[in-house]
């Protein structure tokens, strides 16, 4: 469950770090709430320790936070209840880690309703004509708010990303590209115009010419270079204020008994949101007659909301966007504006031309030869944006083959490096072989020693006992019968001596965890010891990846099985083999469980539960599947320890030119009861 919830945090970064609207964040935080409501069972309390475990709120703090539009400020309380400050957090951090009432509770906004249930009515020639003077102005700031209430885009569209293109016989429609909020996405649509396209067009292209509109691109792109998403942002920013000012001053502003157009509902001021409503709806009213249905339909595509390349039922669910704009309304007729009449001019043609104009002109069904000339114009600047185009992304071609080459040149670095590393492995991995066959050279030598020393210190000491006995045989002699009787006491048989009573053995195997827990003998602690490495043992095999295994040391052991930290290591140092070769089966070293951060071993690995430890224990085939080599100075412990804790291995051992293959033998509950040597048959009782 931890790996999927990590995937499920992954994926709400993912969707929401670029978004910066409050109800599009909120989609994707009731997404991510309903999938832990219905498919964990974690508390509220836990669920929190996990989010904080696993990055959530840490991977949100990366983001840059902008009041109202990602984020919204906190109040912060003192212990007594008073507010000692605020913070400012992600709406995502907010949002989510909240059970189902919680969740409903916060959802619970009628926002949207009560603007809608208030909606407004515009005077569509008033806000025509306003529109009309702002889209001549030379005001960049007036030009570009012209533009936007003129077309419904957002402002970054309309400084940087919009490119509009005429339509034959559509002198009200342009096709649009440069959309923004699509995430990877590149619609291209066709969206109405309140002013003719071609003046729309040319006032586009006066406001992209305009030096402050060419620098501020300019600092904005070398700002964030590589993300346009972050771009878009960062020119909302910088031109928000000043466009703003623009809508207050020429739609109305606050202590205006007769704006153009009136405040929506729930809002303290204007904004270029009530443009792109108020373009809506005019745009909607003027070029769609039918029913409720089709006009809410007709706003969405304008909007950009419903842009889907093929037509599907199943994503009428993004109208209710276009709902949230439908809160203006007009009861007088919408009119096709038209721009100041301009003067005519003559234009002289050579004769050739004036044939070929024409032609065109009968093939287009024109009225005169200046609408000709108009539309040879507007396709004329059609085609320098397509140059325009084209030498962009002849410039993209170029810095890609770019990025190309110095990515081919690091993976050749890379391969070279890589193989470099794998010449010092194999030789590291040679020196590690001769060093290991020398230490076993050197531990057979240190044996035989060891035996003649002790040998050599058996015979000294016969000896002496030889020749103390020899001096009482003397003196029992020549002692008479009174030493005679001493000395046949002293050498009475030794059956006739008292022996001591044998300590009984306990076999601590059997006892159960509640029991064990309170001992505190040798052999009961070492079973603790024992029990703590098998339960962490086995929870790694179970294990998914290494992210969710634990190094098993003396800090682990110590923890699961509750014994003092210096007794663990005299056990690990007797069961060395057997602990290594568990961590090095999984390639986990000492530093290894620094990646469980604010997560204990304990809450994972439970082993003093009232049931007996042997009973998680899973029955194992006494049929090995693989045979693995161990060192000749292998002794009988460590062949059980290792037969213990690895059910389907045995191991050989190889002595005096022989080879002798041990094999687990388990009991009818499936616990390890002794070790069978195969060529003889003979057991060892674990």
């Amino acid at each position: 469950m931890s790996k999927a919830l990590q995937e499920k945090i992954n994926e709400l970064f993912d969707a929401t770090k670029d978004l910066r609207n409050l109800e599009e964040i909120k989609v994707q935080c009731d997404r991510f709430n309903e999938w832990v409501n219905t498919s964990t069972n974690y508390s509220h309390a836990t669920l929190g320790t996990k989010l904080s475990a696993y990055g959530f709120y840490k991977k949100f703090k990366s983001i840059s936070l902008e009041q109202d539009k990602n984020a919204v400020s906190i109040a912060k309380h003192n212990a007594d209840g008073t507010v000692k400050g605020y913070e400012l957090k992600h709406y995502a951090t907010v949002l989510c880690g909240l059970d189902k009432e919680q969740w409903n509770e916060r959802n619970q906004t009628t926002r949207v309703i009560d603007r809608l249930e208030n909606s407004t009515e515009i005077d569509p020639d008033r806000y025509l004509e306003t529109t009309g003077k702002l889209l001549t102005s030379e005001d960049p700031h007036e030009l570009a708010v012209g533009l936007i209430a003129a077309t419904g885009r957002r402002p970054h569209e309309i400084i940087a990303r919009a490119k509009f293109t005429a339509i034959a016989d559509k002198p009200y429609h342009v096709m649009f590209t440069g959309q923004g909020k699509k995430r990877g996405e590149t619609p291209v649509f066709e969206i109405a115009t309140l002013y003719p396209a071609d003046c729309v067009i040319k006032s586009l292209a006066r406001l992209r010419k305009e030096p402050s509109t060419i620098a501020l691109l300019k600092e904005v792109k070398a700002q964030f270079s590589k993300s346009e998403t972050r771009q878009n942002v960062e020119i909302d920013n910088r031109r928000g204020q000043s466009l703003r000012r623009v809508v207050r001053a020429f739609y109305g502003d606050k202590g205006d008994n007769t704006p153009v157009l009136a405040f929506r509902h729930g809002e303290s001021q204007h904004n270029n949101k009530a443009l792109r409503a108020a373009y809506a709806v005019l745009a909607t009213e003027r070029d769609c007659k039918g029913g409720y249905g089709a006009k809410i339909l007709h706003a969405s595509r304008i909007l950009g909301h419903f842009t889907p390349e093929k037509q599907d039922d199943r994503v009428l669910g993004k109208l209710s966007t276009s709902v949230g704009y439908s809160d203006y309304f007009v009861t007088k007729p919408v009119r096709f504006a038209e721009v100041e009449n301009e003067k005519v001019g003559n234009v002289k043609a050579y004769a050739s031309d004036l044939e070929k104009i024409k032609e065109l002109q009968e093939a287009w069904k024109l009225p005169t030869q200046r609408d000709v000339m108009r539309r040879l114009l507007m396709e004329a600047q059609y085609v320098q944006a397509l140059e325009r185009e084209l030498v962009e992304v002849r410039e993209k071609t170029a810095e890609l083959q770019k990025n190309l080459a110095i990515s081919k040149n690091e993976m050749d670095q890379l391969r070279l490096e890589n193989q470099k590393l794998r010449q010092e492995k194999e030789k590291m991995s040679q020196l590690h072989q001769q060093l290991k066959e020398e230490k076993e050279v050197m531990d057979q030598q240190s044996q035989v020693t060891d035996v003649e020393n002790n040998g050599d210190s058996r015979i000294d000491n016969l000896e002496i006992q030889m020749a103390q006995m020899m001096a009482m045989m003397q003196q029992i002699i020549s002692s008479g019968s009174a030493v005679k009787a001493t000395v046949e006491e002293s050498l009475a048989p030794v059956a006739a001596r008292k022996q001591p009573t044998p300590k009984q053995e306990i076999d601590w195997e059997s006892i159960p965890n509640d029991q064990l827990k309170g001992m505190k003998a040798n052999g009961a602690v070492e079973e603790k010891i024992y029990r703590a490495f098998r339960a962490i043992a086995q929870y790694n095999d179970s294990a998914p990846s290494n992210d969710d295994r634990w190094y098993i040391g003396s800090t682990t052991l110590s923890q699961v099985s509750g014994c003092n930290r210096g007794t663990i290591a005299d056990w690990i140092k007797t069961h060395e083999l057997t602990v290594n070769d568990h961590n090095n089966k999984y390639g986990l070293g000492q530093y290894h469980n620094k990646r469980h951060k604010r997560i204990e071993i304990t809450d994972l690995i439970g082993l003093w539960e009232k049931d007996d430890f042997s009973s998680k224990v899973l029955p194992v085939d006494n049929k090995s599947k693989k045979i693995t080599s161990l060192p000749v100075s292998a002794t009988t412990l460590d062949i059980i320890d290792y037969l213990g804790s690895h059910p389907n291995e045995s191991v050989q051992i190889k002595s005096d030119g022989k080879k002798l293959t041990y094999e687990r033998v388990n009991d009818e509950r499936g616990h390890m009861k002794a070790a069978r040597i195969v060529e003889t048959g003979e057991e060892i009782s674990a």
